[in-house]
């Protein structure tokens, strides 16, 4: 009787600690893109769920699925204001539109 309520209590211990697991790294992580012809680009939801304070409602599902490759993502999309073209606008953040901003994403 006892062994079954200590595992039982462990049970429901595990089950309440497992969401918090699951958020150990915010957002999921980081999402590693790969475009043709350009730099690695390597988004941080560090970045921009905890530093800028949005939650992941703000962009998913509006603005991106969940999943790096869930939409074709490419600079002609993003020059015309979507997906991280909606907030890199040169008034929300840096503009995606600015060829001095190249660097700030895409890595060599």
């Amino acid at each position: 009787m006892k062994a079954t309520i200590v595992a039982t209590a462990f049970l429901a211990g595990a089950m309440a600690l497992a969401p918090l697991t699951a958020l150990s790294k915010v957002g999921g992580g980081d999402v590693e893109f790969n475009p043709k012809g350009s730099g690695m680009v390597l988004f941080k939801h560090e970045s921009h769920v905890s530093y800028k304070g949005f939650k992941c409602a703000d962009c998913h599902y509006k603005t991106f699925q969940m999943g790096g490759t869930s939409y074709k993502i490419d600079m002609s999309a993003l020059t015309k204001g979507a997906f991280c073209g909606k907030c890199h606008d040169g008034t929300r953040a840096f503009d995606v539109k600015d060829a001095n901003s190249c660097k700030r994403c895409h890595k060599d």
